[in-house]
Order: structure tokens, then C-alpha cells, then sequence
């Protein structure tokens, strides 16, 4: 695990030591991603097709995928949200990598990645990201992103706390705190978690701090095809509450 993105998902609290708060606090529904990914499959020809799902979280994407017919498998840095994943999906075959040294083989028909390549920030790790998912599709193979786009995340980066409570257990509850500014073409995001139980006098308050790096529609075009990509088409994103997402498709 050595690039910047694998180091930030085994470090970052939400990821690892506030792993189970990450369903109560990510709550866009799944439906639109699935079935905007299962109608690419489809047109492809690939309706019940063997499915990657890189940088998985805690499966939900996974598992209506799977429920639709399709064989998913998964893969993450945070080996936290890999379990939960594992959990929701006992079937799937589970690989607890790096996703810019990813070297599974070519084996499926589609590749789905949302959100991790945002937090690669530097060129070479982006290029061996995009390389490392090539390298699991076979030829013909489907690869379909979900990332942040600059100018609308620049937009949403006005430095204004965003804040959420949710309810772990009868006798616990955790306030998650989200501050976003951008800097030289990065988004710096402040958070707080501050867990509040019963047993404890008071808050256990953790913060953390790290960087992610928006994608342009034409960085889109220009590494997806030196990683050996074509027919790359870039739409708005789906089932997003912003609308600061891509959904990008590409063919190996």
C-alpha cells in the first residue's frame, strides 16, 4: 500500500476507526449508478456479466449489482469497509489492495470505480490507477467511473461546515463535521468526528485532514486513452445529490 490515495484510505478515520458510520452517513441511493451501469452492460451485450467493483466501500453498489444478475467482485485499500463489503456480499471474491498496483488479471467484462480516483493527486499515480484498471478487463471490457468534476467541486469548495449526527447505537451518537476549501487546484477537506456515548464523560473528538484532486473532462480524455481506453464518453453524474460528478464510460 504505498501510493497516497491507498495511505489516506487505511488512515482516515471515516475509512477505518469510524468505518461503521459510513452507511448513516453516505446515503445517496444506489438505484441510479446500478441501473446506469447495467444498461451499459446490456447494450454492450454483457447483461449478466463478471464485475469488478474497485474501491467497493461497504458493498451496497456491489450488492444491487449482484441482485441484478451480475457476478461482482471487490476491491479496496480501507480493509475496514472491504469486511462490511465482504458481509453484504459473501459470494464476491475479495482483494484488500492498492488500487495503483492493482495486478488481478484480465478477467472481467466491466470494471466500476466511484469516487477513489479523486483522492490520486499526483500524475504517475493516476496513470498506474488507470493502467491497473485496464489490466483487470478483458478486451472489449467496460470501464465506468464516477468522479468529481473541477469546476463544479471548486464551486461547491466555499469553505462552509457541513455537519451531520447520526446514531450508532442506543447509547452512542457521532457528529461528523466537513470543512471544504480549494487550493491550487485541490480540494482541502477539514473533518471532525466527535463520538458521544453514555460511558464516556465526553466527546471522543478525532480530526483529520487530506487533499483530493478534481478531474477535468479533457485530463478525462487525455490518460484514459494513453491507459489504453477508447470510446470514452463523459456524462453528467448519476444519482448524485450535487452536481459536481462525472459519469465517464470507456472500452479497453
Amino acid at each position: 500500500m504505498t501510493s497516497h490515495s491507498a495511505q489516506v484510505s487505511q488512515s482516515r478515520p471515516f475509512y477505518a476507526h469510524h468505518a461503521q458510520a459510513y452507511d448513516l452517513l453516505v446515503t445517496d441511493p444506489v438505484e441510479p449508478w446500478v441501473e446506469a451501469v447495467h444498461e451499459q452492460l446490456v447494450v454492450a451485450g454483457s447483461p449478466t456479466a463478471a464485475v469488478l467493483d474497485a474501491g467497493c466501500g461497504t458493498g451496497r453498489h456491489a450488492a444491487a449489482l449482484s441482485a441484478m444478475g451480475h457476478r461482482v467482485d471487490l476491491a479496496d485499500a480501507a480493509m475496514d469497509l472491504l469486511r462490511q463489503a465482504v458481509a453484504r456480499c459473501p459470494e464476491a471474491h475479495a482483494f484488500h489492495v492498492d488500487l495503483c498496483a492493482m495486478d488481478i488479471g484480465s478477467v472481467y467484462q466491466a470494471v466500476t470505480c466511484r469516487g477513489v480516483l479523486n483522492d490520486i493527486i499526483e500524475d504517475a499515480d493516476r496513470d498506474a490507477a488507470l493502467r491497473s484498471l485496464a489490466s483487470a478487463l478483458r478486451p472489449q471490457g467496460l470501464l465506468l467511473l464516477d468522479v468529481r468534476e473541477v469546476h463544479g467541486s471548486r464551486e461547491r469548495a466555499n469553505g462552509t461546515p457541513r455537519r451531520r449526527t447520526v446514531q450508532l447505537q442506543p447509547d452512542a451518537q457521532l457528529d461528523f463535521t466537513s470543512t471544504v476549501t480549494w487550493n491550487s487546484g485541490l480540494l482541502h477537506v477539514h473533518e471532525q468526528y466527535a463520538l458521544n456515548a453514555a460511558a464516556q464523560q465526553a466527546p471522543q473528538v478525532t480530526a483529520y485532514d487530506f487533499v483530493m484532486r478534481p478531474w477535468s473532462q479533457e485530463e478525462l480524455i487525455h490518460r484514459l486513452s494513453a491507459a489504453g481506453f477508447q470510446d470514452i464518453v463523459i456524462r453528467p453524474g448519476v444519482g448524485r445529490t450535487t452536481p459536481d460528478r462525472l459519469f465517464v464510460i470507456a472500452v479497453r
